[in-house]
């Protein structure tokens, strides 16, 4: 799928937001590629956590039920956000239910904090601190997210060792000041980890967007499966094929028409034409192989080899003719065109180092060429073997026998129309 290149004001200096579009893609894809993380950082805080818990006995015997309980539930919360990032809807909740289970395994330290006995309590205030810095960089919060994770913990800590522990002065500043410090580092990290992500993001953004662009000018040079061959590596596209069906077009007296217009008025009608002959060209399936001056050619059965060639060629010449007598309306000087069909072998591959050609290569081309050349003005003149191809489903007339450059003498019919 095309992906648009970012436009409008991009990352918010404060908030670091994109505008909503922007901002719902960036959710999506910054969610694919940290979920992963998301789940080994409930792992692993499972594990930290829950190995403390031998430390509660050791130190806190007398309180070590209620510890364990406590543990218990901040475990209980990590697997259950573990288990909800297989819930399909987990994207949209992500953020708040990751800044939840940091705020309860913060609080739940605090908690311990309140209940053990001084001054062994000081102990638990380095987990507080892991648990801060841990919601800023290792559980994938996004800044904002982070410090109101951080924030409430540092509130709910300072509101603890005031007014429920009286803990003594020069602690309660200390650990402040050890909180204040985690914070500050933990946003400088979350605010750059985010906004090199951001950046990262908006940057993905446009190197798939001039990739989008590459590759439409790759497909409106090639078709679409050897540009694929040449996207994987280099190397030599050339292939034989037993039977396919060719069609040159071109403008009758264009050389003369030419001369008689402004030179923007003829690129615009030679536009205006090979343009709709590209739809038609989309529409039944053919390769359109190149443009020279006046002439357009395209062929049906390479390089995805199809059974009716012969068929979607003569569709494509009938609509052809109908589109080009649809844009002469109004037009002062009507445009008139003569079209040849051949089918038959040929070679195909693509030439040039610098600006790439899928062309073709054998007699069956020069024969298209000059069933073209030699037909005359609004009619589809085939050769002998795409009448075998086409009898019985299209009103064909014989032309007769007609002398050929460097051909000679062949049998020629003309297509006519579809049979009902």
């Amino acid at each position: 799928m095309e992906t648009a290149a970012p436009s409008g004001p991009a990352i918010d200096n404060v908030t670091l937001r994109f505008p909503p579009e922007l901002e719902r893609r960036f959710h999506a894809d910054y969610f694919q590629k940290t979920v992963g993380q998301v789940r080994m950082a409930q792992v692993v805080g499972a594990i930290v956590y829950g190995a403390f818990a031998f430390i509660d006995a050791w130190i806190f015997p007398s309180v070590t039920p209620q510890f364990w309980a406590i543990r218990a539930v901040v475990l209980a919360c990590l697997g259950l956000v573990f288990a909800a990032t297989y819930w399909r809807d987990f994207e949209r909740w992500m953020l708040p239910t990751i800044t939840g289970v940091v705020l309860v395994a913060g609080l739940g330290l605090i908690v311990m904090m309140t209940l053990a006995p001084s001054p062994e309590r000081q102990l638990y205030f380095p987990g507080v601190m892991l648990v801060v810095v841990a919601g800023y960089t290792y559980m994938k919060l996004r800044f904002v997210w982070a410090v109101l994770a951080a924030a409430t913990l540092w509130v709910a800590y300072a509101l603890v060792d005031v007014f429920l522990r009286e803990t003594p002065l020069p602690i309660l500043v200390i650990n402040n000041l050890y909180m204040f410090g985690a914070n500050l580092v933990g946003m400088f990290a979350s605010y750059h980890m985010e906004l090199y992500t951001r950046r990262d993001f908006l940057q993905r953004l446009q190197i798939e967007h001039k990739e989008g662009q590459l590759s439409r000018v790759l497909l409106n040079m090639l078709p679409a499966s050897i540009a694929d061959r040449l996207v994987r590596g280099p190397c030599t596209i050339a292939e034989r094929f037993s039977t396919v069906t060719i069609m040159f077009t071109d403008i009758v007296h264009f050389t003369q028409y030419s001369s008689r217009v402004p030179p923007e008025e003829l690129v615009a009608m030679l536009n205006e034409i090979f343009s709709a002959f590209d739809e038609l060209v989309e529409k039944h399936g053919l390769e359109k192989i190149k443009t020279i001056g006046d002439s357009y050619m395209a062929a049906a059965g390479l390089p995805t080899l199809r059974e009716d060639h012969a068929e979607a060629v003569a569709d494509f010449a009938l609509d052809m003719l109908e589109v080009v007598g649809r844009l002469n309306t109004g037009r002062a000087e009507a445009i008139h065109i003569r079209t040849g069909i051949h089918t038959g072998p040929v070679v195909a591959g693509v030439i040039g180092t610098k600006r790439f050609a899928y062309d073709l290569w054998g007699d069956a081309v020069n024969t298209a060429s000059r069933m073209e050349s030699h037909a005359l003005p609004d009619t589809i003149q085939i050769s002998r073997a795409t009448y075998e191809k086409l009898r019985g489903r299209y009103e064909l007339k014989r032309r007769g026998v007609i002398e050929v450059k460097g051909k000679g003498e062949m049998v020629t019919y003309l297509l006519v129309g579809r049979k009902p």
